[in-house]
């Protein structure tokens, strides 16, 4: 049938796990399945995850925990699975219950996902328009650390905590925006970004720059913004294209783009899929995103007291 997410573990990229119509999750070891399955074989995931009781989207593996797995439901639970090698190991199908399920929302559970500083934190989004952000260790509503009321004008579909700066995150949702989070005031977003024309159903942070975020949508785009160019000055022929901070917008995609990927190996690179079943990986010209590499450059010369106009050694010497 359908899959409705599937995210590697970072410690482990053999173990994936996956969910689709059913409230169940499954999770498959890689290195035991062949690369071109068995036409009609056997559906045989090493473990399903039994807790939820409707399907659903949110899925996140801590990228501090090894095995530490973290979902969301349509039925408004958050649950927390310890998906550790031992339960993979051996033969047959194993069937693991959550060590922890936090409630708190009203309404289905879009996405989850977990701090990438704070080895007990994660957030989860929802329908009901809420941002909860909870503690591993403790379960049920006792878990809950900070919680956003109202914090989008429609569902919230997706959360990604940046990898570099503790307090920042984001959130993507049905008013079309993506909205910019400080944990340490909650009160108010930080910053909206406007550039999709329908809602934003994942946004996730590159992996090499910790202003670079990405965003895709109903609207058929993938939308790069650079957070360091808020604010600044603009022709109105560029106005006509976007906010400053919109670094590029990809669109080679003919139908809604649910999901994408930035790739941790290459910079610039990213991985699309769009609701026709069409997969895309492309990256950005190089003069998109080299004027701010060479804008760093200087900055980082005039830091170290080098002058454009002055000859380093190498060129004395020829002289």
């Amino acid at each position: 049938g359908e899959i409705n997410r599937a995210r590697y573990m970072p410690q482990n990229h053999f173990i994936v796990a996956s969910r689709g119509p059913d409230p169940e999750l499954y999770v498959f070891d890689l290195s035991k399945h062949p690369s071109f399955p068995d036409e009609g074989g056997e559906f045989c995931p090493q473990c399903v995850l039994s807790g939820h009781e409707k399907e659903g989207y949110g899925l996140n593996w801590s990228p501090l925990q090894s095995g530490m797995l973290v979902s969301g439901a349509e039925d408004g639970k958050v649950c927390l699975w310890d998906v550790n090698t031992r339960a993979m190991s051996g033969g047959g199908k194993k069937t693991l219950e959550p060590v922890m399920v936090f409630s708190g929302h009203a309404d289905v559970v879009e996405d989850v996902a977990w701090h990438c500083r704070d080895a007990h934190l994660f957030g989860s989004v929802g329908d009901d328009r809420k941002i909860m952000l909870w503690d591993s260790r403790r379960s049920g509503e006792e878990g809950v650390v900070k919680v956003v009321t109202e914090a989008h004008d429609g569902d919230i579909n997706s959360i990604a905590f940046n990898p570099v700066n503790e307090f920042l995150f984001a959130t993507g949702s049905a008013d079309k925006t993506v909205a910019l989070w400080d944990v340490r005031n909650l009160k108010s977003k930080m910053q909206k970004l406007s550039g999709h024309n329908d809602q934003v159903f994942q946004v996730a942070w590159a992996p090499f720059n910790e202003s670079i975020l990405a965003s895709c949508s109903a609207d058929r785009r993938v939308n790069v913004w650079d957070l360091s160019r808020i604010g600044e000055e603009q022709s109105p022929e560029d106005a006509e294209d976007g906010p400053p901070e919109l670094l590029f917008m990809h669109g080679g995609h003919t139908s809604k783009v649910s999901d994408f990927s930035w790739n941790i190996n290459d910079e610039w690179t990213i991985a699309s899929v769009s609701e026709d079943n069409v997969l895309q990986v492309w990256n950005m010209a190089e003069e998109i995103y080299a004027d701010e590499d060479d804008d760093d450059d200087e900055e980082e010369d005039k830091e170290n007291g080098k002058d454009d106009n002055m000859l380093d050694d190498d060129e004395l010497e020829d002289k």
